[in-house]
């Protein structure tokens, strides 16, 4: 009688299981296939995880007991913080000889910012350079212990662009530039040319103030502060021993007196001329070319002059400091025979008083 009841009761559960699995949709079907498949895969990931961290623990055993440890070197902004890629690292044992090869002499991945290296225990010292940055300082460490890792922070660096000019004319000009630090530590010795006088120079903002000094022929020495945190205005040379000078890039209306606004550089280089020489008086000087009546010529140099003294008003100059000339066609640089010694012809010259 029990053998009977046992055997229709698994008939029954036989019967109710497969009812049950026909009963499920394809839906479900799909959804329940993907979820054994999700699983083994996991199961898998734990598996070979498992097997890789055994694998690492031996793989660290061993190293640790054979003396080859390994270093990781990270690199990173010493302002920010952030990690800085590509930035080129070099690790030397401590007494290893002149010239011999680095232990590590390559650049941080991009992923981590780093780069690692087995080596055996010892004491290293450690730099780091990148575009952009100021070398880092030398770091010296003793490694010890497997996985080691150290820092190297690198601080932006600063540049600046100036110029080295004539105070009159604005042109280049070949002199010698030093320039210090805070402590007075030189950090640039260059020479401006007479063509390019654009230099540039490194800056570190951490540092308070710099110096700068500029010595050429013909020219009164020139000394000036820059502070990191604001512009510099450039090196500006005053000529020794001057009486004239002509007054470039000037530009008039056709045949009348007013300045137009291409001018403007021209003037704001006579007012910088003005203020740098509080005690100069000066006597503006128009000429023109022989195109006209000498009358017309006349008037319309002198008409200019008097323009060019308002604008220096304008500007807070004392008009005592200002005399005007006009001489119309008379003094001619050239002789007024085509239109490039006309235009020559056609000037503002300013002479010292």
């Amino acid at each position: 009688m029990r053998a009977r009841v046992s055997i229709l009761l698994c008939l029954l559960l036989l019967f109710f299981g497969v009812t049950d699995s026909y009963a499920l949709t394809p839906a479900q079907k799909r959804a329940k296939a993907k979820e054994m498949q999700i699983r083994k895969r996991q199961a898998a990931k734990r598996k070979a995880e498992k097997k890789r961290a055994a694998k690492a623990k031996a793989a660290k055993k061993k190293r640790v007991k054979e003396g080859k440890l390994i270093l990781y070197v990270y690199s990173s902004d010493l302002r920010t913080g952030e990690a800085l890629p590509a930035t080129h690292i070099m690790v030397q044992d401590v007494n290893a000889r002149p010239g011999k090869k680095p232990k590590i002499n390559k650049p941080t991945d991009n992923k981590r910012a780093r780069v690692s290296k087995t080596l055996p225990a010892g004491r290293y010292y450690a730099t780091a350079a990148k575009i952009g940055y100021f070398s880092s300082d030398t770091l010296f460490f003793d490694h010890r212990f497997d996985e080691d890792s150290i820092r190297l922070s690198l601080y932006p660096e600063m540049r600046i662009v100036f110029t080295v000019t004539d105070s009159l004319t604005s042109r280049p000009v070949v002199a010698n530039i030093v320039v210090r630090n805070d402590a007075g530590r030189k950090i640039m010795q260059t020479t401006s040319d007479s063509l390019h006088s654009h230099l540039s120079v490194l800056l570190d903002d951490r540092v308070t103030f710099y110096t700068i000094d500029a010595t050429a022929i013909d020219y009164f020495p020139f000394h000036d502060t820059i502070i990191p945190s604001l512009a510099f205005s450039g090196v500006v040379m005053q000529p020794k021993e001057i009486k004239s000078f002509v007054l470039h890039n000037i530009y008039f209306a056709t045949g009348k007196t007013r300045i137009l606004d291409s001018s403007e550089p021209a003037l704001n280089e006579l007012y910088r001329f003005l203020t740098q020489r509080p005690n100069q008086r000066i006597r503006i000087v128009g000429h023109t070319d022989n195109i006209g009546s000498d009358r017309s010529n006349q008037t319309l140099s002198e008409g200019r002059c008097r323009e060019v003294k308002q604008e220096m008003i304008n500007r807070g100059i004392l008009p005592e400091r200002i005399e005007i000339e006009g001489r119309g066609e008379r003094d001619p640089i050239l002789p007024n025979t085509t239109d490039e010694n006309r235009q020559l012809n056609r000037r503002v010259e300013i002479v010292l008083l």
